[in-house]
């Protein structure tokens, strides 16, 4: 899964941008979702910085470490 491509959205609606779908791949919590970030390689500072990013920007675009 390293390099794979997702965009995170407003309501923690999350999509892999190597599908070409309006349907999510996911809706977890933030919870849910900062686990997610940090099993995939994400620390734990990167992973609240993303959920903060898509928080205040609507929407957050990550590559998997």
């Amino acid at each position: 899964m390293s390099g794979d491509k997702f965009r995170i959205v407003k309501g923690y609606k999350v999509f892999e941008l190597a599908i070409s779908s309006d349907d999510p791949m996911d809706e977890p919590s933030e919870q849910q979702l900062y686990g997610w970030l940090c099993s995939r390689g994400y620390s734990e500072q990167d992973a609240a910085k993303i959920i903060q990013q898509v928080d205040e920007q609507g929407e957050a675009n990550i590559t998997l470490p």
